[in-house]
C-alpha cells in the first residue's frame, strides 16, 4: 500500500518515518516526497511511477506548499508544477529562497512548458532539475533517485565535516569554558560572556569577508580570532575584585586602574616561554591589548585609530560593546537587542569601523537567534552546513573537504623542501606578516629565525628594489601556476654572489583569488659550484679519480634531466670527458640542438653562466619543444666549461626567472608532430581543437588571410600557393614571441594566439605583419605580391567568440584592401 499523505496532514520527519512494508523490517526508512500540482491524475501519475518506496505528500497549490513547508522542512525531494491557481511554481522558489529553504529541499520542475524562458528562469530561481510532461517513466526515475542520491551525500558529508570539526575544536572549547570560570569566578558577570564574545565574533568575520576584500581573512584566519578572542579579558585577573564588582559607577581613580587590564593581558601573553611566533598568539595580542581602542582614535590604552588597529581587536572590541549592553551586569541591566544596536550606531558606545557597524546591522537576526540557543548548540551545525555546500559545489567532493585542503597545503609545503637542498629556505604567511627563516649554513643554535615584513631592516641580505622584484614577482603567480625562479645580486661574505631564489606561493581554495603565504629557498650557486665537480688536481691518479666521480655525477643527473651535456660555449663545441679527466670537442655544435643554423645563439646562458662563473637558467625554445636550461659553470683539470642540464617542459603555464607568466603550447606526452602543419610549420587545425580548453586564457585572438589566395593558385599554380603559405608563416612566426601560437587555420588562412597583448599593442602588430609580408620576395616567382587581410581582439572570452569577432574584423579588412587597391595586391 502506497504511503500518501495529505496536505494538511503535516509533514512526517523522513529520518523517523518507518516503512509499513508488510513482512519487511520495519525499521527502514523511506524519504518523503511532496508532489505540488493542481491536478490530481498528474500526481497520481508520479506516484506509480515512482512506487511505494517513498512517502508521499500532496499539495493542490503553491500557497499549501508553503505552509506545509512552514511546519516542517523535513522533505527530501518537491516535485513543483509551474502552472497554478494561488500562487505559481516560479512563486514558490522565490518564497523558498527568500527563505533560504532551496539549499535545504531540493526541486524537480514538473511541466509541459516548452519555452526555453521558462526552463531559464527555473534554473535560475535554483531548481536542480527540469522534467517536461508527457512522463517518460525511465527518466523520472533516474532523475529523482539521482538528486536524492546527491542530497543524501550533502547530509551524510555534513555529518562527517561536522565530527571532525566537532573532533578539532573541542580542546579549544575546553580550553574556552575554563576561560569562562575563571572570569565568572573573580568578575560577577555570566560566564556566558566569553562564549557570547567568540560566537558575535564569528558572525561579524564571516559578513566582514562577504562584503569587502579589504581584510584577507580565510576560514582558518577565523578560527584563530575567534578563539583568541575567548582571552579579550584575560589581563582582569590583575584588577583588585572590588573594582570590577563594584555596583555602581568607578571613580576616575578606579577607571585608570580598571582600564590597565588591556595592557596587563597584553603583558601576561609577552611573558609566555614559547609559542610567540604563532599565528594565533599574534591575535590573541592584539586583542588583549587594543580591544577598547576606538575608532576615532579616543580609546586606550595608547590611542590608536582607524586602521592602526587590528582588524581581529576591531571586531572583538565591537562583539565585547554588544554583548555587554545586551547582557545583565553587577552594575545595569540587559538593554533589549534593537536599543542596544542604536546605541552603538549612534555612537553612545565609542566609535566603531563603519564598515563593521553595517555587518552589525546585518548579523541583527542572526544575533538574536543566537541569544537563544543552548551553548551546547554551538558552532557545530552552521560550520558544517557551510563547509558541506563548498564539498558539494566542487566535482571531486571528498578532496575540497577542510581537513583534506589543509593536509594537501601541508603537502604542498613538504614536496616543496623535500626538493630544497641547503641554503636558506622560508616560510611565509601573508596574514600575519611574519617569515620563518631556516639557514642551513649556521649552526643548529642559530639556525631559525623568525621576522616580521613590515620591518624591512631585518632582511639585511636584500635591498628595496629586490624586495619589491619578489613582491611583484610573487603578485603575478595565480593558483594554477604557483612558482617562479628568479635570480639577485647578493651580498655573501665580503663579496657579492649571483643568488637564485625559488618561491612557491600557496593559496586558499575559499578566497582562490588570494594567495595566503609562500615557501622558497635562496642558494648561492657559487658556493655550490667551487667544489664537488671541480677537478684541478695535476696528478693523474688524482684527476682520474676525479673524472670517474664527475662521470659518475653525470650518470646520476641523466637520470633527471631529459639531456645533459659538457659545452664550450666560446668555441660553441660539445665536450666529452676521457677516463683521464681530459675534455675533448665531440665535432659537435652545441648551437645545433636548438635548430639555430649559426654558429651561437643570442643570449646564450651557458656563455653568460661561464662568464660569471656562476649558475644560472632560463626557458629555451625549439620549433616544437619548450625546456627549462640549467648551466653550471665547472673547471675540469684546470680546463674550464659549463654542464647544460635539459628538462623538457609539458603542457601548461609556466612562469620565466623574471617572474613574467608564459602561455607553453607543448602537448600532454603526445608526439607534436602530429599536430604541426608539414607545409607551413605552424600548428595544425587538429592542435588547435585538440588543446581547445588548454587554449581559453589567450589574452589576445587574430586571423590572418592571404588576400586573392585563389587568384594565386589560378595564375601560378598550386607549387606557388604552397610558396606563397609557407612564405607568409615564415613571416608571422618572425614576427611574433616564441611564446605566441601560430595556427594554419583554414587553407589560406592562420589563427594567432597571444598570450598578453593590449589593443595599441596588437594595432602595431598588425601593421609590423601586413609590411613584411609586403616585403615577401619568392625567387621562383618574382612577379607575385604578397599580402594579407588582420582581425585581432583583445580580453574576450571565451575563445570561441574572440574567434568570431576576429574573423568580422578581418573580412572588414579585407574589403578595405578591396575599397582601396581594386584588383588586390597581386600584380603580374
Amino acid at each position: 500500500m502506497r504511503q500518501r499523505e495529505a496536505g494538511s496532514g503535516g509533514i512526517k520527519d523522513a529520518f523517523s518515518l518507518q516503512a509499513e512494508i508488510a513482512g519487511g523490517d520495519s525499521s527502514v526508512e523511506q524519504q518523503t516526497l511532496m508532489i505540488v500540482d493542481d491536478s490530481e491524475l498528474n500526481r497520481m501519475m508520479l506516484m506509480d511511477i515512482l512506487g511505494d518506496q517513498y512517502h508521499y505528500i500532496e499539495a493542490t497549490d503553491g500557497r499549501q506548499a508553503i505552509r506545509l513547508l512552514e511546519k516542517d522542512l523535513t522533505v527530501d525531494l518537491m516535485l513543483l508544477d509551474i502552472h497554478m491557481p494561488e500562487m505559481d511554481g516560479f512563486q514558490v522558489l522565490e518564497q523558498m529562497d527568500r527563505f533560504r529553504w532551496i539549499k535545504e529541499v531540493p526541486v524537480i520542475m514538473i511541466s509541459a512548458e516548452e519555452r526555453k524562458e521558462a526552463t531559464e528562469r527555473a534554473y535560475m530561481l535554483g531548481v536542480t532539475d527540469f522534467i517536461r510532461r508527457p512522463f517518460d517513466a525511465f527518466i523520472v526515475r533516474h532523475r529523482v533517485e539521482n538528486t536524492l542520491r546527491l542530497y543524501a551525500n550533502q547530509k551524510r558529508l555534513m555529518n562527517l565535516v561536522s565530527a571532525q570539526i566537532y573532533e578539532k575544536e573541542e580542546s579549544n572549547d575546553l580550553m574556552i569554558e575554563i576561560l569562562s570560570r575563571v572570569v565568572e569566578f573573580r568578575n560577577h558577570e555570566s560566564g556566558e560572556h566569553v562564549r557570547n564574545v567568540r560566537t558575535i565574533t564569528e558572525l561579524l568575520l564571516h559578513k566582514l569577508v562577504q562584503k569587502t576584500d579589504i581584510y584577507p581573512l580565510s576560514e582558518e584566519n577565523i578560527t584563530m580570532i575567534k578563539t583568541a578572542a575567548a582571552l579579550h579579558d584575560i589581563g582582569k585577573i590583575t584588577t583588585p575584585e572590588e573594582i570590577l564588582n563594584k555596583p555602581g559607577k568607578l571613580t576616575a581613580e578606579e577607571f585608570e586602574i580598571m582600564k590597565d587590564h588591556a595592557a596587563a593581558g597584553a603583558r601576561i601573553l609577552e611573558d609566555m616561554p614559547y609559542g610567540q611566533d604563532k599565528p594565533l598568539f599574534r591575535y590573541a595580542l592584539e586583542i588583549c591589548h587594543w580591544h577598547h581602542e576606538r575608532w576615532d582614535g579616543h580609546g586606550y590604552p595608547d590611542g590608536l585609530w582607524g586602521e592602526q588597529i587590528p582588524i581581529s581587536a576591531q571586531v572583538v572590541s565591537l562583539a565585547d560593546v554588544y554583548d555587554a549592553l545586551t547582557n545583565e551586569r553587577c552594575y545595569k541591566k540587559a538593554i533589549e537587542q534593537d536599543t542596544a544596536i542604536k546605541m552603538i550606531l549612534n555612537g553612545e558606545c565609542g566609535a566603531f569601523n563603519p564598515l563593521l557597524l553595517e555587518c552589525l546591522t546585518e548579523i541583527a537576526p542572526q544575533l538574536r537567534t543566537t541569544a537563544r540557543r543552548p551553548a551546547e548548540a554551538y558552532p557545530y551545525w552552521s560550520e558544517a552546513s557551510r563547509l558541506s555546500d563548498e564539498v558539494l559545489s566542487q566535482a571531486d567532493m571528498p578532496k575540497n573537504e577542510r581537513m583534506q585542503r589543509l593536509l594537501e597545503s601541508m603537502q604542498e609545503r613538504i614536496d616543496f623542501f623535500a626538493s630544497c637542498n641547503g641554503g636558506i629556505e622560508f616560510e611565509y604567511d601573508a596574514i600575519s606578516g611574519l617569515v620563518d627563516i631556516t639557514d642551513w649554513d649556521k649552526p643548529p643554535q642559530y639556525r631559525r629565525s623568525v621576522k616580521n615584513v613590515s620591518h624591512l631592516e631585518e632582511f639585511q641580505l636584500m635591498g628595496r628594489k629586490d624586495i619589491g622584484r619578489l613582491q611583484e614577482a610573487m603578485e603575478k603567480t595565480t593558483k594554477e601556476n604557483p612558482e617562479f625562479t628568479m635570480s639577485m645580486f647578493l651580498p655573501c661574505g665580503e663579496e657579492k654572489h649571483w643568488c637564485d631564489l625559488r618561491v612557491r606561493t600557496l593559496w586558499s581554495e575559499r578566497r582562490p583569488d588570494h594567495y595566503v603565504g609562500a615557501v622558497g629557498q635562496l642558494t648561492d650557486p657559487q658556493l655550490s659550484a667551487k667544489q664537488p665537480l671541480m677537478v684541478t688536481d695535476t696528478n693523474a691518479g688524482a684527476a682520474a679519480e676525479g673524472a670517474s666521480r664527475i662521470a659518475e655525477e653525470i650518470r646520476r643527473l641523466k637520470t633527471i634531466f631529459d639531456a645533459i651535456r659538457l659545452v664550450d660555449p666560446i668555441s660553441h663545441s660539445v665536450l666529452e670527458l676521457d677516463k683521464q679527466g681530459r675534455l675533448h670537442p665531440t665535432g659537435g655544435s652545441c648551437a645545433a640542438f636548438w635548430g639555430n643554423c649559426g654558429i651561437g645563439c643570442a643570449n646564450c646562458i651557458s656563455n653568460r653562466a661561464f662568464a660569471q662563473k656562476t649558475t644560472l637558467n632560463k626557458l629555451e625554445f625549439t620549433d616544437t619543444d619548450v625546456y627549462f636550461v640549467i648551466s653550471k659553470y665547472l673547471s675540469l683539470n684546470g680546463v674550464p666549461c659549463v654542464l647544460e642540464m635539459f628538462s623538457k617542459l609539458k603542457d601548461g603555464r609556466w612562469i620565466d626567472a623574471d617572474g613574467s607568466r608564459l602561455l607553453l603550447d607543448c602537448g600532454r606526452g603526445e608526439n607534436m608532430e602530429l599536430f604541426m602543419d608539414p607545409l607551413t610549420k605552424a600548428y595544425s587545425r587538429q592542435y588547435f581543437e585538440t588543446h581547445r580548453s588548454d587554449l581559453e586564457g589567450m589574452g589576445c585572438v587574430a586571423i590572418v588571410d592571404v588576400d586573392n589566395f585563389k587568384q594565386v593558385n589560378d595564375t601560378f599554380g598550386h607549387q606557388a600557393g604552397d610558396a606563397a603559405l609557407k612564405g607568409v608563416a615564415a613571416t608571422i612566426h618572425a614576427c611574433i614571441r616564441n611564446t605566441d601560437i601560430l595556427i594554419r587555420y583554414n587553407d589560406d588562412e592562420f589563427l594567432l594566439l597571444f598570450s598578453q597583448m593590449n589593443k595599441q599593442v596588437l594595432e602595431r602588430k598588425k601593421t609590423e605583419i601586413q609590411d613584411a609580408v609586403k616585403h615577401i620576395a619568392l625567387p621562383e616567382y618574382p612577379e607575385l605580391h604578397l599580402s594579407v587581410s588582420f582581425g585581432g581582439v583583445s580580453g574576450v572570452h571565451p575563445l570561441g567568440e574572440a574567434v568570431r569577432q576576429a574573423d568580422c574584423l578581418m573580412y572588414e579588412d579585407k574589403e578595405k584592401h578591396r575599397a582601396r587597391a581594386g584588383a588586390g595586391a597581386l600584380r603580374s
